[in-house]
């Protein structure tokens, strides 16, 4: 699919993450809103970790022990690995997104901003079905119109080749709900510092079923 290639080469080709207008508000609200949900979990698997800033967030502010960071960006797992000192208790691996398996055990998973470069449904049920965490959290862009979109387009704020699809809001609870119970679901930002182009992020708190 053309436009999981252009995803997947806009991605392998950072080397840190973008900085778009509204960076560093979203990330402050993902790490509060994440860091109020974790309390007591002891490790944790950021599926799409990019340049692992929640990662390092979650060690500075939780009593979690041990992180596995994924991602398909190399840079990305180098720049994470460099920022992370002496301090032990990270492993990192390179993925294929559309492939995950052997996921590891962990009390919770993140999935931040990942599933819209899932574009088929059965590669993301793949990876629902292969998360063994108790808890998993996601936050993802969403469209506001009555069908899924997908983009492949030059995007100027990134200056790069670009390729997402943006799931309704009523789909990704149909898909998540196959594999979780859904606690919660929140809008993730303010309108201000949501995308120009209509969509919004949404948070959706998942926990297994029978736990």
């Amino acid at each position: 699919m053309e436009e999981q290639r252009v995803s997947l080469n806009f991605w392998k080709s950072r080397k840190q993450y973008p900085s778009y207008p509204g960076v560093l508000q979203r990330r402050l609200i993902d790490t509060n809103f994440v860091v109020s949900k974790v309390v007591g979990a002891r490790s944790v698997l950021d599926i799409g970790c990019g340049d692992g800033s929640m990662l390092l967030s979650l060690r500075e502010f939780t009593d979690i022990k041990l992180f596995y960071g994924y991602d398909v960006a190399q840079n990305l797992i180098k720049n994470l690995l460099s920022r992370w000192g002496d301090v032990y208790g990270l492993k990192t691996k390179i993925v294929n997104l559309v492939e995950l398996e052997k996921l590891p055990r962990t009390d919770v998973s993140l999935a931040l901003g990942l599933f819209g470069y899932i574009f088929d449904d059965g590669s993301l049920h793949n990876i629902l079905e292969n998360i063994k965490s108790n808890l998993l959290i996601v936050r993802t862009r969403c469209t506001l119109k009555k069908s899924d979109e997908v983009v492949n387009k030059f995007s100027e704020d990134l200056n790069a080749e670009y390729a997402s699809i943006y799931r309704t809001v009523s789909n990704y609870l149909s898909i998540l709900s196959r594999h979780f119970v859904i606690s919660e679901i929140n809008r993730a930002y303010p309108d201000e510092i949501e995308s120009k182009y209509g969509t919004k992020q949404f948070f959706f708190v998942c926990e297994r079923r029978g736990v």
